[in-house]
């Protein structure tokens, strides 16, 4: 790489200075100074530019970033020499700009003002009509698979500064990524011209006015997804300075001139997608698997520590990115009535302040002090919610919460309400993948202790069996699947729930509902007890090794994997004698979860369903 030779052969002017510019995380740029001229010359990476469509790409890009220009939108566009916008010298390519006296922003020196300019020229770029240069929406379906443990078998993995980092952590990326990928497909709807890297290091600042550079990214692409990364670098993320109104004000000044997504969730776990495509690029470049440059490769090294870190913190600010991006989506004006109506007749409550939770489907829900109001505002719920309020009367126990008032006469308000004790703690999927084995152990104990005392209430048994055989036999008919050991299970139910332990069971048991503070564990949630055997209370437990984040929050769903549950149903078995003795109790259990699976495949058709049928019936042949 000679930059003196290009520009005297490309009759630039001869070269007075030469300094090399920071940011560029793949290329390498240059200030420029030519006798009355200065440019600024970005040598492209030689890796990048032994892809085919690496060509064609960049000169894809300088048509979107004019047609930016041409629609007022400040841009930095390469000038063409030769007629093209990428020169080739001497085995190295070259593109050549104006170079432009600004400079880029720090997170300490952008303001709320900066993040809304950027809001407005991200609506302005995915407005422009991508019809008028023969673009075309091409969406497809993303496969992205990697092999994580195949790098820590490379020569150079233990050299690494990264290599403890990432064996903590890449056994839970598998389980990330593939749902990240399934995310990122379902929410992968549309598409429009995107920029694809409008961080603050692509965007100069002259006189308070932006001007986007780097374009080498731009193409077709989802805006949505465009829209959070953009808010999330502007917001500070990038160096662990996250501010959520500057993160709010890019979403904002957006939703001015563009709709936004009504449900944001997939789009935000689809994101980790590209990180993800990140750090496996940056493996293979601190490797020498993709470069044997050292500067580039030391580049990598840092880049793949930085963008594990990266993908932890993205993690916990799923449920924050939500709530900001929907709350602007979806504006609602809360009718504070009820409430105050409700502190105003309840002297517990009185000269308290309140606020909403966003939980539960089914209720509206409010903390109100040391308490919590419950409402339920959904009258197909109320026989539930009278359920729950029966069994907080007959069960007065420190493992639950207390119930202090509950009113069903519709006389304050129209609606059922409960006040309860408000729980202080996390939910065990908030700590579970922290804790340590014996940790986890003793957690399963106390849980037991819990259900020990409702599961020996002493109750009128049911005829559970044929509850079974009867919902067994409706879902075979209703799905219609052809399959003599599933016909088979109909009268084997007669055997295998001969013989039942009955009890009272909570019958929604799963981590959301237990809350831990400093040793002490408390269960939630009683809308849907009920008399059955106790091991039915053990049905979501069961299917933890597959699928926990199935009844997580959106706070905990992608922090929740399945190796940190594998052990999970055996612990409970081998601490909870009477669960033990239960006679056949695995094939009850994988009855249970037969059940759930013909449930779901008979309202989705899912190919994928069905397979799991299939495989399940495999345990009785």
């Amino acid at each position: 790489m000679n930059i003196e030779e290009f520009c005297k052969y490309f009759n630039l002017g001869k070269v007075k200075n030469i300094t090399k510019l920071t940011g560029g995380l793949m290329h390498k740029m240059y200030k420029v100074e030519i006798e009355n001229k200065t440019y600024a010359i970005k040598v492209l990476n030689h890796e990048v530019m032994k892809r085919k469509e690496a060509l064609n790409n960049f000169v894809a890009s300088e048509t979107i970033s004019n047609l930016a220009s041409d629609n007022g939108i400040t841009v930095a566009n390469a000038l063409k020499i030769n007629d093209s916008y990428v020169v080739e010298y001497k085995n190295n390519y070259y593109m050549v700009f104006d170079f432009i006296d600004g400079h880029t922003l720090s997170d300490e020196e952008i303001t709320i003002e900066h993040c809304r300019k950027i809001g407005s020229i991200l609506s302005s770029v995915h407005n422009l009509d991508y019809k008028s240069i023969n673009l075309k929406q091409d969406i497809r379906e993303d496969h992205f698979y990697v092999d994580w443990e195949k790098y820590i078998k490379n020569d150079n993995f233990n050299k690494m500064s990264y290599k403890d980092l990432y064996l903590k952590n890449y056994h839970k990326y598998y389980s990330i990524l593939k749902r990240s990928v399934e995310r990122f497909n379902e929410s992968n709807k549309i598409e429009t011209i995107c920029h694809r890297d409008m961080d603050p290091k692509n965007v100069m600042w002259l006189n308070d006015n932006p001007i986007i550079i780097d374009w080498e990214s731009a193409k077709m692409a989802n805006p949505y997804r465009e829209l959070i990364e953009d808010a999330l670098c502007w917001s500070g993320f990038l160096s662990d300075n996250f501010d959520e109104n500057k993160f709010k004000a890019v979403i904002e000044e957006y939703a001015k001139a563009n709709n936004l997504e009504e449900d944001s969730f997939c789009t935000i776990c689809g994101n980790l997608v590209g990180r993800f495509g990140w750090l496996e690029y940056n493996l293979k470049r601190s490797l020498g698997m993709k470069s044997n440059d050292p500067e580039e490769m030391l580049l990598a090294e840092k880049e793949v520590s930085k963008t594990i870190d990266e993908i932890e913190r993205y993690l916990n600010l799923i449920e924050p990115m939500y709530t900001i991006i929907n709350n602007i989506a979806n504006p609602q004006t809360e009718d504070t009535t009820i409430i105050e109506t409700i502190i105003k007749n309840n002297d517990i409550l009185q000269n308290q302040e309140y606020k909403k939770i966003n939980a539960g489907f089914t209720n509206t829900i409010y903390e109100v002090g040391d308490y919590i109001v419950r409402i339920c505002t959904n009258e197909k719920n109320e026989r539930r919610f009278k359920n729950e309020i029966d069994f907080y009367f007959s069960h007065s126990s420190d493992y639950f919460p207390k119930l202090y008032i509950e009113d069903t006469t519709k006389k304050i308000i129209p609606y059922y309400y409960e006040i309860i004790e408000r729980i202080e703690g996390n939910t065990l999927y908030e700590i579970w993948y922290k804790l340590s084995k014996e940790e986890q152990k003793n957690i399963v104990i106390k849980i037991i202790e819990i259900l020990k005392s409702i599961h020996n209430d002493k109750v009128k048994p049911t005829d559970f069996k044929k509850y079974i055989k009867e919902s067994l036999s409706k879902l075979i008919n209703d799905t219609n699947i052809k399959n003599s050991t599933l016909n088979k299970l109909v009268d084997l139910c007669d055997i295998y729930f001969e013989n039942n332990k009955y009890g009272l069971i909570h019958n929604d048991l799963h981590f959301d509902n237990f809350l831990y503070n400093n040793g002490k564990l408390k269960l939630i949630d009683f809308e849907r007890y009920i008399v059955a055997p106790i091991d039915y209370d053990f049905k979501i437990f069961y299917r933890y090794n597959k699928e926990p984040w199935k009844w997580a929050s959106m706070k905990t769903d992608m922090l929740t994997i399945e190796n940190d549950y594998q052990d999970l149903m055996n612990l409970f078995i081998s601490n909870y004698e009477e669960l033990k003795s239960i006679p056949y109790l695995e094939e009850r259990l994988n009855i249970y979860l037969l059940i759930d699976y013909l449930n779901s495949y008979n309202k989705s058709k899912n190919e994928k369903t069905l397979t799991e049928i299939l495989k399940l019936l495999e345990n009785f042949n």
